[in-house]
């Protein structure tokens, strides 16, 4: 029995997350549709992440067992003839026994895309969080620091989780402004919020952001951020970001 590896990029909005839903297109159920296709067999996968509803990939890590003789660098391609639009296989490799790919993950890093501004380009509907009032940056800056390090984040984590553990550490809370460049050399600028930690509650990087945008709409101050932190209670937090600004970036 080999160990299988994929890297997965895909565009969230068109699924109902990752994880296996009744009745509901997932990320999950049709990669593994399409390795039922392929290889004339259920498979089991695993993932690194569960994302939610509308959020992208760019490097979604999965494992998953194999009793079969393809040559590993034909997976991937294989897996894309059978897969629909929306997902992708970037790289597939063989990796040890012990490979697991959610626990063996050592840090996550995700990226939240805010455009500020009046009127946003429509094809970034599905890649960014319009706000149309303008963003303090410095403010959130002060409150990203806040967030830094090891932490209870219960007051960020959904009502609907299965979580009995909300301690968890932030290596990077980044809040800068970047470009993307579209057609005809034109720039659009947004803000990029970028997140790495150890482990992530459910919804709480979007809970997060939502907090950080309250803060720099002046409706939220850094006590009141400490408070949030220290309350322990999802109430307290602000607004739970859409997931279309959402990507994981990496594992």
């Amino acid at each position: 029995m080999r160990k299988i590896k994929l890297i997965l990029t895909y565009e969230g909005a068109h699924f109902s997350g990752y994880e296996l839903q009744p009745g509901k297109k997932t990320i999950r159920g049709e990669l593994e549709n399409a390795l039922h296709k392929l290889f004339k067999t259920p498979l089991k996968t695993i993932s690194a992440s569960r994302t939610d509803a509308g959020v992208h990939a760019l490097a979604q890590v999965v494992g998953f067992q194999l009793n079969n003789s393809i040559p590993t660098p034909k997976i991937a391609s294989a897996l894309n003839s059978c897969l629909p639009d929306g997902i992708k296989v970037v790289k597939a490799e063989e990796v040890g026994e012990d490979f697991h790919a959610r626990y063996g993950a050592k840090s996550k890093e995700y990226e939240y895309l805010i455009y500020n501004g009046d009127i946003m380009p429509p094809f970034y509907e599905k890649l960014a969080w319009q706000m149309k009032y303008k963003l303090d940056l410095v403010a959130m800056r002060k409150a990203a620091n806040i967030l830094k390090g090891k932490h209870d984040f219960k007051s960020f984590c959904a009502s609907r989780s299965d979580d009995k553990d909300f301690v968890r550490t932030m290596y990077l809370i980044s809040i800068r402004k970047r470009k993307i460049r579209i057609w005809n050399g034109q720039d659009v600028s947004v803000i990029s919020i970028r997140v790495k930690g150890n482990g992530f509650l459910y919804k709480m990087v979007r809970n997060m952001v939502g907090t950080l945008a309250e803060v720099g709409l002046g409706r939220t101050s850094l006590k009141d951020v400490r408070q949030i932190l220290s309350g322990k209670d999802r109430k307290l937090a602000g607004r739970t970001a859409p997931a279309d600004g959402l990507c994981l970036l990496k594992v």
